[in-house]
């Protein structure tokens, strides 16, 4: 029997280390599961994501000096793990970015160009994926449009990190049935710009400069790292996609 439920479910961290063995955590196959979710949760894609949470709950752990249990039962240490794994492109149902951080979360967002159901302020929403049938999280506009956020006073950023669509409603799978082959693009996603330039402004009238630049990008998610410049603007100037009609850009998020 097929089960079948209304959105996607999440996976406890209390699933992923053993109830006897106090240091041990687990992905895969053999973590604590009924047989109706391990007909889901045993799938590769899934044990993967497992292994990331694993993973990062046990450096954690070694941070913190505590055990898996000790963690799971702390609620600031999960609020602190789950933005962990947002930064680093999981997504968990109803968890927002919150991390303190961010200093884009402090930003005001505009657009020189943006659909009307994907609009520029979707970047600071918190979320990084499109509900199916459901709320965009994404700002969409046609290559060459830029977007900006913009401070009140100066902030000192050395990193910034963004993440752009690479079609999730759509399959990439291995498969042998011919009906799914069909759909699968196994090259770069069209969605996913190719081709940006960054820049940024020292005060708000401030002449724009060159920051860093991306040429035949296909990543989801892009992290720059450069010489902290004092910024009270950044902007994203968007060149080309691998052929999408449109360039979709998830989230920006900009560190000190």
């Amino acid at each position: 029997v097929q089960i079948r439920t209304k959105e996607v479910f999440q996976i406890p961290l209390r699933s992923l280390y053993s109830k006897n063995i106090s240091n041990l955590f687990m992905a895969g196959r053999n973590i604590s599961a009924s047989h109706v979710a391990f007909t889901s949760t045993r799938v590769m894609a899934t044990c993967a994501v497992e292994g990331q949470a694993a993973g990062t709950a046990a450096a954690l752990c070694l941070q913190h000096g505590v055990s898996p249990r000790e963690l799971a039962s702390n609620s600031r240490r999960i609020n602190e793990l789950q933005q962990l794994l947002l930064k680093n492109d999981q997504s968990i149902t109803g968890i927002k970015n919150t991390d303190p951080a961010d200093l884009a979360r402090k930003a005001r967002v505009s657009a020189s160009d943006e659909t009307a159901d994907a609009p520029a302020k979707n970047l600071l929403d918190g979320e990084t994926r499109d509900i199916p049938k459901g709320q965009k999280h994404h700002w969409a506009a046609k290559p060459g449009s830029t977007v900006n956020l913009e401070w009140n006073e100066p902030q000192q950023i050395s990193k910034l990190q963004l993440t752009f669509d690479s079609g999730f409603q759509r399959e990439l799978t291995l498969t042998s049935l011919d009906a799914a082959n069909r759909t699968i693009i196994r090259e770069a996603q069209p969605e996913t710009v190719k081709d940006y330039q960054l820049f940024y402004r020292e005060s708000a009238n401030g002449d724009w400069k060159h920051l860093d630049s991306r040429k035949g990008n296909y990543y989801r998610l892009v992290r720059h790292q450069f010489k902290p410049v004092k910024a009270q603007a950044i902007r994203l100037q968007v060149d080309t996609t691998n052929g999408d009609d449109l360039a979709r850009l998830f989230e920006i998020r900009c560190y000190a």
